[in-house]
């Protein structure tokens, strides 16, 4: 049997070890890199002017319906069994987000660091911008590229000390890899003879 002040001790274990090992974790592995740097790449994704502007929607409308469906079956579970089972499913669920969340930074650092390097492509330089940092990244330079024989355009953001920046329209010969589940990776480029 827990005593009164044992309650509120557990209730902020719970609320904050979780939390606290995301933070772990992601502190040993940016530790990590620093002792044992990884490859250099950058991530090689559809470029963002080409999708629909509306599609985030879709992801909206089905989390709002899941979380009404989520409240209701709160709702009844507090009145069919008591709050008693509602807590305890609220902080597994707690413990079980930060889990997960935990997981995917770790597959993810893994993921970028045993890269498969496949053949080259050649792309063109159509687009650019700069990109001040922020709290989602570092900033650099995103460049627009048209891939040969793929008709969906790429973006891939390039710190501003990688080298010297090609032109508009330059000819490039991009060397990338996959990484070790999922995502493209660009680890060098060449520059072609630029486009007449």
């Amino acid at each position: 049997m827990s005593t009164p002040t044992a309650q509120p001790q557990r209730a902020a274990w719970l609320g904050f070890a979780p939390v606290a090992a995301w933070v772990g974790l992601r502190w040993v592995l940016a530790w990590q890199d620093e002792r044992h740097p990884g490859p250099e790449a950058w991530p090689l994704a559809p470029f963002a002017g080409m999708q629909d502007p509306w599609g985030w929607l879709r992801p909206l409308g089905a989390f709002m319906a899941g979380l009404v469906v989520l409240l209701l079956l709160g709702r009844w579970l507090r009145r069919r069994h008591g709050a008693g089972l509602l807590r305890q499913l609220l902080a597994g669920a707690w413990v079980l987000l930060w889990l997960v969340a935990c997981a995917a930074q770790l597959v993810a650092w893994q993921n970028r660091r045993q890269l498969v390097p496949e053949a080259p492509l050649a792309a063109e330089l159509v687009g650019q911008h700069h990109q001040p940092p922020s709290l989602r990244s570092l900033g650099g330079t995103l460049w627009v590229l048209r891939v040969d024989g793929q008709a969906e355009l790429l973006q891939l953001l390039v710190p501003d000390d990688a080298g010297t920046p090609p032109q508009l329209h330059q000819r490039l010969r991009l060397h990338w890899a996959r990484g070790h589940w999922y995502g493209r990776y660009v680890t060098g480029w060449d520059m072609l003879q630029p486009t007449p």
